[in-house]
């Protein structure tokens, strides 16, 4: 019994790992550099799924989230859920303020990707409710760009 308890630990012992399928490998990058991918690369499925392994890839970066600061309504009602796009939103807000890169223009990109990553989330939603989900969409949008600049 011991000869192939050792042969099996032998043969297994040079196989090469493998790795999930669905995680791909994600080079490190600067801050400036994640900062952009994570905001404006990473399509907003991908980005809710692998949040807390970028957040672990980069620890430095500002993961903090408030839901848009929409304290009446919230980032999700019996028609939308924004909680997502909210925390991508906050998230590009925070960094590229502290990397000092935030400026009107900057301002314009993200809050056009928080209205591209709600009307994303719209997508998935029942004809009556994706109307009403819109409708809450272009309202939130309409109240970040008069919210003020940079």
């Amino acid at each position: 019994m011991g000869i192939v308890l050792s042969m099996l630990v032998a043969v297994t012992s040079v196989l090469p790992a493998q790795l999930p399928l669905d995680t791909p490998l994600v080079p490190v990058l600067s801050n400036v550099d994640a900062v952009r991918h994570i905001e404006f690369d990473l399509d907003i499925t991908t980005f809710a799924r692998q949040r807390f392994s970028l957040r672990r890839q980069y620890p430095t970066l500002d993961w903090t989230h408030d839901g848009c600061s929409a304290p009446i309504v919230g980032s999700e009602g019996r028609s939308f859920n924004f909680r997502t796009a909210c925390d991508r939103h906050d998230f590009g807000y925070r960094n590229f303020k502290a990397l000092g890169l935030f400026d009107t223009s900057t301002r314009s990109l993200i809050d056009e990707q928080l209205h591209r990553d709600m009307n994303r989330a719209c997508d998935s939603q029942r004809r009556t409710f994706k109307v009403r989900c819109i409708a809450w969409s272009e309202f939130f949008y309409t109240m970040v760009r008069a919210a003020g600049g940079p």
